[in-house]
């Protein structure tokens, strides 16, 4: 079962241990203390408005994480000041909707002892329950890459782990120098394999168990760690674990994990995103066609060679693909060393001229967009050949891979199009890729896409 389900699960025995203690308190007084049983009126639906009171409540504490509802004592101190507060918010609620006279109060006062005892009978029965899922691996967390010393993913086995909800698919155990400051080279090929590990097995986060008093070293990974898109948590070292475990009257549990780099845009806006890249791509495929077979009929009659050029680039997760564009120049370059293009290029054609002043040389790239390998708006991709050298010389460059490349992006939009002498000028257009891939949205996109195309009736690049 995936986390998810599970914890939604104990919200919905949360309301039905409510509802059923509402219930049981409108039976109870009706009855036995005044003879006139209406299963419907009173206090049964106290219990339900309270149960949805207290999950959001209960959301907002955090108490249904997997860490609160497995500890001992499932926080109960935390859970019953919850359940106070919602009884105080739904006499507040009914007080304010003139509402009260409508529900009795011997129903309503004997709910709050019943629904107390409903909400602690709850969390003790979740916690025997979850606690045996996790046990037998029966319940699936996040699926993790965990990178560490040896020393402290040792001390973890997979329960522990799962214990923080996470399911680990693999583990890297860093070798640790004799110094402590910072990585040897051998350290830093692990962490090039973590990060191949958990692209083949589709982890969702990399879990980092190091001694928190290695400040230079947690940087480092960190720095290693930028060329994949995953978040990264930090998790208690075994000192801090040892302390929080023995303090019992420890205001923060031995489960708690620091978030060092957030995810990249979520599942939802990758999806809202995609289905726009493919709407609008397929409809300029369709309404471009003329366009297109024209320029290979011109393209084939200038030179000869393949209409198409295809050549590696570094996509989302720096996964390589093959561009697809109009051939303009004489040679098809995608080696380990490639030349850029220049101005006054004599490898490129007469009619690649037009179609490089024009962008109409890029139009085949709706084939990439279409297929998913790119975006219509993003950071724009380089040669692989070109990407390994500007990693190199740019420490933020690898966070440009942390979504799909485009057709335009927010550096092209700004003019800074075309030839880049000078390192200055990747620098900034590196800049105003990573505020586009932090200020992401789809009003952004039909911006851009609307800018791009007033740039392109003066566009100067070669």
């Amino acid at each position: 079962m995936p986390l998810w389900a599970a914890l939604l699960t104990a919200a919905a025995f949360d309301v039905v241990g409510l509802s059923c203690a509402g219930f049981a308190a409108n039976l109870s007084y009706m009855l036995f203390l005044t003879g006139d049983f209406r299963p419907l009126a009173g206090s049964p639906s106290i219990g339900l408005a309270d149960a949805l009171i207290f999950c959001l409540l209960a959301t907002a504490q955090g108490l249904y994480r997997i860490q609160s509802l497995t500890l001992r004592g499932g926080h109960l101190s935390i859970v019953i000041r919850n359940y106070v507060v919602s009884l105080l918010v739904l006499t507040f609620g009914l007080f304010t909707l003139k509402t009260g006279a409508d529900y009795s109060r011997g129903g309503a006062v004997l709910f709050s002892v019943l629904g107390l005892g409903a909400i602690i009978a709850v969390r003790k029965i979740l916690r025997a329950a979850i606690q045996r899922a996790v046990k037998h691996g029966a319940i699936r967390g996040r699926s993790v890459v965990a990178i560490g010393e040896f020393s402290e993913v040792a001390q973890l086995s997979d329960l522990d782990l799962r214990q923080f909800g996470l399911d680990v698919v693999g583990r890297v155990a860093l070798t640790r120098g004799k110094r402590d400051e910072g990585l040897i080279e051998t350290t830093q090929s692990q962490l090039a394999h973590a990060i191949e590990m958990a692209r083949r097995l589709h982890a969702q986060e990399f879990a980092l168990l190091i001694a928190w008093n290695r400040d230079q070293a947690l940087a480092e990974i960190l720095d290693h760690l930028r060329a994949s898109p995953l978040p990264v948590r930090l998790y208690p070292d075994r000192k801090l674990r040892n302390i929080l475990v023995r303090e019992r009257n420890a205001t923060v549990d031995s489960h708690f994990s620091v978030l060092l780099r957030r995810a990249p845009p979520s599942r939802c806006k990758r999806g809202v995103k995609r289905v726009f890249d493919f709407a609008i791509s397929s409809s300029l495929l369709l309404f471009l066609s003329p366009l297109l077979l024209t320029t290979a009929l011109l393209i084939k009659l200038d030179s000869p060679g393949p209409i198409l050029f295809r050549q590696r680039r570094g996509g989302f997760d720096n996964r390589e693909f093959f561009i697809f564009k109009f051939r303009t120049m004489s040679v098809l370059e995608d080696g380990g060393s490639i030349k850029r293009t220049s101005r006054n290029d004599r490898r490129v054609t007469r009619i690649g001229r037009a179609l490089r002043r024009t962008s109409i040389d890029e139009l085949p790239r709706l084939l990439n967009v279409l297929k998913g390998d790119m975006s219509l708006v993003g950071p724009r991709p380089h040669a692989v050949a070109h990407d390994a050298e500007r990693r190199a010389q740019i420490s933020n460059y690898a966070i440009r891979r942390h979504v799909k490349p485009g057709l335009t992006g927010a550096a092209q939009i700004a003019g800074l199009r075309g030839e880049t002498r000078e390192l200055r000028g990747t620098a900034r257009r590196v800049e105003m890729d990573l505020w586009y891939i932090d200020n992401w949205s789809l009003a952004l996109d039909l911006k851009a896409l609307a800018q791009a195309f007033v740039a392109l009736l003066d566009h100067q690049s070669h």
